[in-house]
């Protein structure tokens, strides 16, 4: 996307103004800084991953990396708050609901001057609440499936296909609760019992609706006192079958009908701001339904701006209270694809084809989705992340889409364990006077790891350096599993009394602190969510002489000779660690 010379004039307001992007995405928030850096603005951002592409893009003045794994939500809370306050923002933008609701406390008690792109409280429920929005759209005359709201502990799964058909569409209330902000309530698409059991264990009360046959139309918009001032219409090229959001878009021409709806709600809620309606549409029979509002910056939008409805630099000028002219014409034959889900999303759509229809027909479907790939040539086409001007987002999602696949490689493997051990040494420059032995739920592996490593440094009298065990899951509190107890008792180690803590970026130190992790996950976790910190793989410690091992698996719900075998491991790879420590100071 480049924003050209008379659309830029068109903007010239926002020049040299400053705002706060909130996301992490490469749609909806990569989009949000390229559209509102093109036309001069000093754009800074909140991340919820230190790893999004992003981050890459040329037009970001400052980066902030907080999130709700690092960060519980009162530290986030102070961290966003005091990023507000001392800096004179004239916009802050939530493109993810997790910064959305926080913005609605800082909008109502700090006393500045920043606008809030986020709606007014008083409609939050109807935007944001599935069955709220049901209530609105009925309210305005606007259809909707067969739904109610039922409580999925008191039901069977026969008893709800009778009722509303099969598949089912489950829809938690919400996607996001502000009690919640660090986990996503899904919708389901559920074609028999088992998928609905599955959905039980997480969720009690739930949004029952029919499924309705047919392809994703979406409506964007921006309205000002309820009036639309701008929309876009989009197809859903390629539909996931178990839901969410499409790797693959279109943009279509407005239907009336659907604009009319969408023109109600706004009117009906006074909304000020920008929001996707998303319907869903029956070729056959011409009918639509409203699936759900997105009242905030969607993931859809890449295609909007490329086809020339530029919604965050026209929202931008309306939070400021610059006029705007309408806009309701683009390039209705664009399209545009999210790279690296597109990617897997055909590769699964090959393999389930394979499995119903047999390689022959399936190659074919293949080979019609490939052919897509052509209108790049034709600049009809955008890659959500490319643009000309900022390819590095682009080339960072690349480099991540291809790493995936050579991580496995036996070169690769032998190189991280190298690197590992060099990581030690490079830590051991400097006086080590902490150890933090972290893995996900800190109730089996890093509690004996913890309590086995003071054992030995008492051992090897190195008793000055503290040690603590710690997780990355958020439920605290949580003891060892009775097996771990007993077997660590085998090592005269007692870990009855051990209560499960939650690793925060302020247990973190950048110097005399090292971090000891066991797997591939826990490194992701680290390397996604946190920052300042020295770590190396208990797995890179393991003699030679056990065989190469690139990770200790987690031996949760595994069987008691590999809990066993787990913890051998850890020991033999202490002993190595301890070793080295002392080799080091004595």
């Amino acid at each position: 996307m480049q924003v050209n010379k008379t659309t830029i004039k068109a903007f010239k307001q926002l020049k040299n103004k400053n705002v706060l992007i909130f996301g992490e995405d490469t749609r909806s928030f990569l989009s949000v800084i390229r559209s509102l850096g093109e036309v001069e603005m000093n754009v800074d951002v909140v991340t919820f991953s230190n790893r999004t592409p992003s981050l890459k893009s040329k037009y970001i003045r400052n980066r902030y990396y907080f999130n709700y794994q690092a960060y519980d939500p009162a530290d986030w809370n102070a961290k966003v708050s005091d990023l507000l306050l001392t800096n004179e923002y004239d916009i802050a933008i939530p493109c993810d609901e997790r910064a959305l609701y926080p913005l609605q406390t800082f909008q109502a008690s700090l006393n500045i001057k920043t606008r809030f792109a986020i709606p007014n409280t008083a409609i939050m429920a109807p935007l944001f609440n599935k069955v709220e929005t049901r209530l609105i759209a009925q309210t305005c005359g606007v259809s909707v499936a067969k739904g109610a709201l039922l409580n999925l502990t008191s039901i069977s799964y026969n008893e709800l296909t009778e009722q509303f058909g099969s598949p089912l569409v489950l829809k938690p209330v919400q996607s996001y609760t502000s009690e919640h902000l660090n986990q996503r309530n899904s919708v389901s698409i559920v074609k028999d019992k088992d998928g609905f059991d599955a959905f039980r264990k997480h969720y009690s009360d739930c949004l029952i609706e029919t499924y309705n046959a047919g392809y994703g139309v979406g409506i964007s918009i921006l309205a000002v006192k309820g009036e639309l001032y701008a929309a876009f219409a989009h197809e859903r090229v390629a539909e996931p079958e178990s839901g969410g959001g499409s790797t693959y878009r279109k943009a279509s021409k407005i239907d009336p009908s659907m604009l009319d709806a969408c023109q109600k709600i706004c009117s009906k809620l006074r909304f000020d701001g920008v929001a996707m309606f998303e319907f869903k549409f029956n070729p056959d029979t011409q009918d639509w339904i409203l699936i759900e509002i997105n009242a905030r910056f969607w993931g859809s939008l890449p295609l909007a701006i490329f086809a020339g409805v530029n919604f965050p630099a026209m929202y931008a000028m309306t939070l400021l209270d610059y006029p705007i002219d309408p806009k309701f014409t683009y390039n209705p034959y664009a399209y545009a694809r999210n790279f690296t889900s597109d990617i897997y999303d055909i590769k699964s759509d090959f393999e389930q084809q394979r499995e119903k229809l047999g390689l022959g027909k399936a190659s074919l479907k293949l080979a019609k989705r490939l052919v897509g790939f052509t209108r790049l040539l034709t600049w009809q086409e955008k890659i959500d992340s490319f643009d000309w001007q900022d390819r590095a987002p682009f080339v960072a999602e690349f480099k991540s889409l291809f790493q995936d696949k050579v991580d496995n490689l036996p070169i690769i493997k032998n190189n991280i364990r190298k690197s590992k051990i060099l990581d030690l040494e490079q830590v051991l420059t400097e006086p080590l006077n902490e150890i933090l032995v972290v893995c996900y739920g800190n109730i089996m592996r890093s509690p004996f790891a913890g309590e086995l490593l003071k054992q030995k440094l008492n051992d090897a009298d190195l008793q000055h350096i503290k040690v603590d065990s710690y997780g990355f899951h958020q439920h605290e509190n949580r003891s060892c599993p009775t097996e771990c107890v007993e077997l660590a008792k085998s090592w005269q180690l007692d870990l009855s009394s051990h209560r499960s803590k939650w690793i925060k970026q302020k247990d973190m130190k950048p110097e005399g602190q090292l971090i000891l992790i066991f797997d591939h996950k826990n490194q992701y976790i680290l390397d996604e969510y946190y920052e300042g910190f020295n770590a190396i793989s208990l797995a890179a410690l393991i003699p030679e002489s056990k065989g190469y091992h690139s990770q200790i698996e987690d031996p949760y719900e595994r069987n008691q000779e590999y809990l066993a075998y787990c913890y051998q491991l850890i020991d033999q790879a202490l002993d190595n660690l301890v070793s080295q420590i002392q080799a080091h100071y004595s």
